[in-house]
């Protein structure tokens, strides 16, 4: 199997292209600039912006670690997904995407997503948002296959591969035994590349949650 990796060379990025390895498959690393360090990624420098359906004609799944930043137009976390969609749309190839925990509900009751909590941050609102307007692109674009992957509240960098996560389909936060909302970087790389690798949920928005 070959993936293709938007970002192969960021946080999140980096633990997904180092488990692919591992797991043996071919990975073609889609980076705007710098190095991935691994062998064996064969790499191809361009915008995310930029891409073709012609760059992903060699790949049987594209998995998306892209991340606005802090420091750039919120919108640009809207304009991604609408990217993903013009690059894959009719090609018959799963895509699994980040999303963020922001944009998931609170709750069952599905009347308040993170993001607009009283006294959440600004600029994680904005970003979260438009991440909201992205995913509705998607769900408003019937030929494509798409998951997209949101983190829990907690996104531990330097958490364990513990390998022991749960997936929750219902857009809503989940919390494991310690009422905690917690997934560490490594389980969530395992998880896009199980979906990847598996299949399921397509056209979903699912969350992750490390079951510690």
């Amino acid at each position: 199997m070959k993936i293709g990796i938007i970002g192969a060379n960021g946080r999140l990025g980096t633990k997904i292209t180092k488990q692919a390895l591992e797991r043996g498959f071919e990975v073609k690393g889609i980076i705007y600039d710098g190095e991935v360090p691994f062998e064996k990624v064969e790499l191809l420098y361009k915008s995310v912006f930029d891409l073709s359906k012609e760059d992903v004609e060699d790949i049987d799944a594209l998995i998306s670690a892209f991340g606005g930043g802090f420091h750039t137009d919120p919108k640009i976390n809207a304009q991604v997904f609408e990217k993903y969609a013009e690059i894959m749309e009719l090609t018959h190839k799963r895509m699994i995407v980040i999303g963020g925990a922001g944009s998931l509900f609170t709750d069952s009751t599905r009347e308040q997503r993170e993001y607009q909590q009283e006294g959440y941050s600004k600029t994680l609102a904005a970003i979260s948002e438009n991440i909201c307007k992205g995913i509705q692109f998607l769900k408003n674009t019937k030929k494509l296959e798409y998951t997209v992957v949101c983190p829990s509240r907690k996104f531990d960098f330097e958490g364990q591969h513990t390998g022991k996560y749960k997936i929750g389909e219902s857009e809503e936060l989940l919390f494991n035994s310690n009422g905690e909302s917690y997934v560490t970087y490594e389980d969530l790389a395992q998880a896009m590349l199980d979906i990847a690798q598996s299949n399921q949920y397509n056209q979903q928005v699912v969350t992750v949650l490390t079951d510690k």
